[in-house]
Parts: structure tokens; sequence; C-alpha cells
């Protein structure tokens, strides 16, 4: 998964036009940000990339950048111990 694409998921949790999310945005600050699409959001990384993201982890990155950072580590841990 790249950077795009998972702006594009973030756009369709929020229900945004495309290209609406952008990697530099702080996530606090994204219009409709709440704990009930933290929960979609946790439900959309296990559904569409297959990783478990603990909500301590995604409270603790500032930026769109930090949480796909995240992501990505995550997956290639996974791909690691395979």
């Amino acid at each position: 998964m790249n950077d795009a694409k998972f702006c594009s998921l973030l756009d369709e949790l929020f229900e945004f036009d495309e290209g609406t999310i952008q990697s530099s945005q702080t996530l606090t600050e994204i219009s409709g940000w709440s704990s009930l699409t933290l929960v979609g959001l946790i439900a959309m990384m296990d559904e569409e990339c297959g990783v478990a993201m603990p909500p301590k982890v995604i409270l603790s990155c500032k930026t769109v950048g930090d949480l796909f950072a995240q992501l990505q580590a995550r997956l290639q841990g996974s791909r690691a111990a395979a």
C-alpha cells in the first residue's frame, strides 16, 4: 500500500471527496475526528491491511503521515515474521 491509497481509504472512512486528506494533516484536526472514527479506523486497517493497530499507537501519531509510517512498520514486521 502506498501513501496515496492510504489517504484515499481515509477519505472514504470520513466520507470526504477523493483527495481531501493529505499526509501532512494533523489527525485530530480532521473534520469529524472522534472516538467513533477511531474505531472505524482500527477496523479499516484490519480489514484493508490485515493490521491490528492498537488505539494507543494511533493516538500517539500526530499526522496522517505518522500513522501511515506506523502501518508500514507493522506491515514490514509481519512480512519479516512470515
